[in-house]
């Protein structure tokens, strides 16, 4: 009876092991330590893992490649071809082989050797080279742009992280205000309205460091959820030279627009090549092998090798060459107009980073001045409350105005160094 007991004592508990189990929190996961991260770590490692700078680097070496395929057809071309038949010799005709293979024979065994060199072709070759040559080189021109385009990125979204992060700690500091001045019963109702508004003003800086250092991560294409330790930068102000220096040196320095040349250049190019076809080609080629041909009246001194120069001379196309002319005309008109247009732009956006920054330089020093007046102002609300001159209402109009300018200058100071950004963009600076 007693082991019965035992028995139903256990049975009763083990659900409720199992529920105490059920419900047992998970474990925390555990949190990744901010590791220290400087603008310019963050630029070398988007420099070195960005997907898109995989895509250009891919472009590059495509252009390389068509570049080694062009130059090739300076050289000779060698290949062999064999063939052993029976029959009506046209029929084989299909296989394309060239040399011995190629004899018109009613029965054949034979193999070549086979040589082909352009003689004389009036340029078409040094004008294809030309092109892809210049083809490349956009390509590289395109994968600097794209390098610059990741700096500005990284840099708007660097800055974007310090200023989240300094606009949360003027809102930590406003909630302990708030929270501090808690005990007095007389203002309570007004300092619980301050103090859920600073609250509300923390929680949306929280908010823009997290979605900050999310831009950060996908600027630097990095994975995953790492957080990082920022170094504020110095705010150090920059001399600007003229406006119209500073457009000619972006229309100068921009790599997109030096890409556009290269690639204006490359399509001059094929229209030469274009042109170039409308003249003779002398080709040569030449075969040496072996061939059966017992039977037959070739001499013997001649079954072991051939040589022949042929030339081709368009005559009529149909107005093919004339369409292809007119084609590639066209198509070099399209760029340069795309190039200008590309100027205009690069005109726009310069002038509109050079005046952003005269602006803003302006704007720190009245947010500085601003800033500095408020602090006066909450010290002066604070002391006339202290000797009963001023009521607490005061204090906290003080309060939420000096919050507001120091709020504005730390924002002002962060615009400017995303327009420095911007400029050294616009400009085409080189990537450091």
């Amino acid at each position: 009876m007693a082991h019965k007991l035992l028995l139903i004592l256990i049975l009763a508990l083990c659900p409720v092991r199992r529920g105490l189990a059920q419900n047992a929190a998970p474990p925390a996961p555990q949190s990744v330590a901010a590791q220290p991260l400087s603008l310019d770590d963050a630029v070398r490692t988007a420099l070195k893992q960005h997907p898109s700078l995989r895509e250009t680097e891919a472009a590059v070496t495509a252009a390389d490649a068509e570049v080694k395929q062009a130059r090739a057809l300076y050289f000779p071309q060698l290949s062999f071809s064999s063939i052993g038949k029976i029959g009506l010799s046209g029929a084989t005709g299909g296989l394309g082989l060239p040399g011995f293979p190629a004899s018109p024979f009613f029965r054949n065994a034979a193999y070549s050797v086979n040589w082909y060199q352009t003689v004389f072709d009036f340029g078409r070759i040094g004008h294809i080279v030309a092109s892809q040559r210049a083809q490349l080189k956009a390509a590289e021109l395109r994968k600097t742009a794209e390098e610059q385009r990741i700096v500005l990125d990284v840099r708007h979204a660097y800055f974007s992280v310090l200023e989240a992060q300094r606009i949360e700690q003027v809102a930590e500091e406003t909630v302990r205000y708030y929270q501090g001045q808690m005990g007095s019963k007389l203002d309570l109702s007004l300092a619980e309205a301050s103090l859920a508004e600073a609250q509300g003003g923390l929680i949306q800086a929280q908010s823009a460091i997290h979605t900050s250092f999310a831009s950060l991560r996908v600027a630097m294409g990095a994975d995953g959820s790492q957080d990082y330790v920022l170094q504020p930068p110095s705010f150090a102000a920059v001399t600007l030279q003229s406006l119209e220096g500073l457009v000619e040196a972006g229309m100068k320095d921009r790599p997109d627009e030096q890409a556009l040349e290269s690639k204006i250049a490359s399509l001059r190019e094929n229209f030469a090549f274009v042109r170039s076809q409308e003249f003779p080609e002398v080709r040569g080629f030449g075969a040496g092998g072996q061939g059966r041909f017992n039977g037959t009246t070739v001499k013997e001194e001649q079954r072991h090798a051939v040589g022949a120069l042929g030339m081709i001379f368009p005559i009529f196309t149909g107005g093919r060459l004339k369409a292809q002319r007119e084609e590639a005309q066209a198509e070099v008109d399209g760029a340069i107009a795309t190039r200008d247009e590309l100027n205009q732009q690069i005109r726009l956006e310069v002038t509109q980073a050079y005046y952003q920054l005269v602006d803003l330089a302006e704007r720190i020093e009245a947010a500085h001045q601003q800033q500095q007046a408020a602090q006066e102002a909450v010290t002066l609300a604070q002391a006339r409350y202290q000797v009963q001159l001023g009521s607490f209402l005061d204090v906290l109009t003080a309060e939420v105005a000096a919050t507001n300018a120091e709020t504005n200058y730390t924002r002002a100071q962060f615009d400017y160094e995303r327009a420095k950004a911007e400029l050294d963009f616009a400009m085409g600076t080189s990537v450091p």
